[in-house]
Formats: C-alpha cells, sequence, structure tokens
C-alpha cells in the first residue's frame, strides 16, 4: 500500500508517469474505491442528500473515464486508457484527502450564516483552495500530456475537462 501511495505522490510531483503503475482491472476497481471513499465524508457533507452526493460522485466518475477515452481514441494511445485512469483516480483520491478539511471548514462556515452577505471566508482558506485547485489542474494536465501526442495542450484539455464537468454537474444536479 506504501508502494502504491508513493507512486502516485510521485505522480503529483511530476517525478513520474501513469506508465509505472500497474495496469490491471483489479487495480483499477481497488483504486476506483479508493477514490470514492475519500469523497465520502466531506461529499456527504456539503451534499443535499446521499442521493445527491452518489449521483454527483457517478457523474464525476463516468465523465472522467469518458473524456479520458475520447482522448485515447483521438490521439490513438489506447494501450495508455487503464492505467491514466488508476492514475487520475489515485491522485484525485490523494487530493481529495488533502482537501476534505478545507471542504469541511468551508461547510462549517456556510452553515454558520444566515445570509451571504455576512460570509467572510478567511483569507487562509481560500488560498489554500485555490492552491489545491492549481495542483490538481497541473497534475491532470500531467497525466493528459502522456495520452496526447501533442502535449503542450494538455494544460488546456484538462481546464476544459474541469469546465465542462462543472455545467454537466450543474446541469444534471440544478446547482
Amino acid at each position: 500500500m506504501i508502494k502504491l501511495l508513493t507512486a502516485f505522490w510521485n505522480i503529483m510531483l511530476k517525478r513520474s508517469g501513469q506508465e509505472t503503475l500497474p495496469d490491471s482491472n483489479f487495480f483499477l476497481g481497488l483504486v476506483f474505491v479508493f477514490y470514492f471513499l475519500t469523497q465520502l465524508i466531506s461529499g456527504i457533507k456539503v451534499s443535499d442528500s446521499i442521493d445527491m452526493f452518489l449521483m454527483s460522485f457517478v457523474i464525476d466518475a463516468v465523465f472522467l473515464a469518458v473524456w479520458l477515452r475520447l482522448l485515447v481514441e483521438f490521439f490513438a494511445t489506447q494501450s495508455y486508457f487503464r492505467r491514466s485512469l488508476i492514475a487520475l483516480f489515485g491522485t484525485g483520491g490523494i487530493f481529495n484527502i488533502i482537501a476534505s478539511p478545507l471542504i469541511i471548514e468551508f461547510s462549517n462556515y456556510m452553515q454558520s450564516v444566515e445570509m451571504m452577505d455576512e460570509l467572510q471566508i478567511p483569507v487562509w482558506l481560500t488560498f489554500s483552495f485555490l492552491l489545491v485547485a492549481i495542483w490538481s489542474i497541473i497534475i491532470m494536465a500531467h497525466i493528459f500530456s502522456k495520452v496526447m501526442s501533442k502535449p503542450t495542450y494538455s494544460m488546456l484539455v484538462a481546464i476544459a475537462y474541469i469546465m465542462v464537468n462543472f455545467l454537466i454537474q450543474s446541469l444534471v444536479l440544478g446547482l
């Protein structure tokens, strides 16, 4: 387990890529469960209901897999699909662990104010969210760059994924 977390951490530090990960369906399933479990506490805390959290999670996971499938088909790098999905779920799980305390703290602020005009989010919390978000996008682009034949566009592809995912979540869940 330590080797697995180290492999994901090395990807998050851009020391290695998804090619260092095992290429198996069992491992993909295991990392998917890890990804789900790391979202569970903070996801339920900020969702209106467990059903809303589960729907949001399924949309996120399925859309990520579809987006990646489109990339590997477009760039004819199908052999990268499973390892890239493992890398995205694994690094996403670690980012969830890092962000969960921030999400819970933010949720506490949201529950403690009656009107949005009174909301005063501390600078440290906003800055921390920003750092984690930027780091997450950089790592997603790093993983996408291995899939794409033009890695210089991987940052744009990662940002586009985030925007389209947000749009789909908003439309489906009515956020």
